[in-house]
């Protein structure tokens, strides 16, 4: 697992962490203005961004906004508030580019088309596509998939990865998660296709969730997750990295009100446990490509 999120690294590092430099824009003007960061995150990618039992929006991806808002008013030396917009695959780029949101971060991947309409931060986390379908359905390897009903949510990379790994698959697209969940409960797809972290916090929701598992054991095709800014806005992509490799770096050192954070959500007794030791080694080599932020900073 760390010789596969590694090559995912170095295959990244050309394109996040060494992107072109662009003329600062006019977000943070804005931001210093207004006092208010308009953000985009999703509600059904259960533990990224999604609303709890107590009705609250919450997840991984909200704490990394959080961050970016501490960052934010540190920066600019005033309160500022964190605005949440729910976006979907389809719409997430588009309120980026007309200015209804400042920056996103869900469950987003980089790939080269994107960039051409969004700049991308450095990456947080690390997944691929995977299936969950019900036990004992036998597909456990691409092959598998061939003449079986996946579901995908549109302009997905998941939808991409099935599409050009599998195009033997019948692909059905569904709205979102829970869609595609309800329907292969009820038997009208093989199997639900998205990414591997994200369907095991789908699964947790699942009434029969004993009787659904997650295949192959490897995705077959890893991705990096990372927050998407407007073009042309280096100054608030700045901070944004700033933020998130601030946080990764408290994780690689063990800093305790960073790594209260990862285990809420992925420590052992958290949402969807994923061992901290393989994220080390993902996040050490992120925080590599940069300076490390001195703890007490100067």
């Amino acid at each position: 697992m760390k010789k596969q999120l590694t090559l995912i690294l170095l295959s990244l590092l050309l394109s996040i962490c060494h992107q072109t430099p662009s003329l600062a824009g006019k977000i943070l003007e804005k931001i210093r203005e207004t006092g208010v960061i308009t953000a985009g995150a999703r509600k059904d990618a259960i533990p990224f961004g999604y609303i709890n039992q107590k009705g609250q929006w919450v997840g991984y991806s909200l704490d990394m906004l959080e961050l970016i808002r501490q960052q934010a008013e540190k920066q600019l030396g005033k309160p500022i508030k964190l605005q949440l917009v729910e976006v979907t695959p389809q719409n997430r780029f588009e309120k980026l580019k007309n200015g209804s949101i400042d920056l996103e971060c869900g469950s987003t991947t980089f790939t080269w088309n994107r960039e051409k309409e969004v700049d991308f931060s450095v990456s947080y986390f690390a997944s691929g596509t995977q299936v969950l379908t019900k036990k004992d359905s036998g597909l456990n390897e691409i092959e598998s998939l061939a003449g079986k009903r996946i579901g995908v949510i549109p302009e997905t990379t998941n939808e991409k990865v099935i599409q050009s790994q599998q195009p033997a698959a019948q692909l059905v697209k569904v709205k979102d998660r829970m869609e595609g969940l309800k329907k292969l409960e009820q038997g009208e797809i093989d199997g639900f296709a998205s990414d591997g972290i994200v369907l095991e916090g789908l699964k947790k929701t699942a009434p029969n969730s004993e009787m659904l598992e997650i295949v192959p054991n490897y995705p077959f095709l890893y991705e990096s997750y990372a927050c998407t800014v407007p073009h042309d806005e280096s100054e608030w992509r700045d901070l944004v990295n700033y933020s998130l490799i601030k946080f990764m770096e408290g994780i690689v050192t063990d800093q305790q009100n960073m790594v209260v954070i990862y285990d809420k959500w992925f420590g052992e007794d958290g949402e969807v446990p994923y061992p901290r030791e393989t994220m080390n080694t993902y996040f050490q080599g992120i925080v590599n490509t940069y300076e490390w932020i001195p703890i007490v900073e100067y």
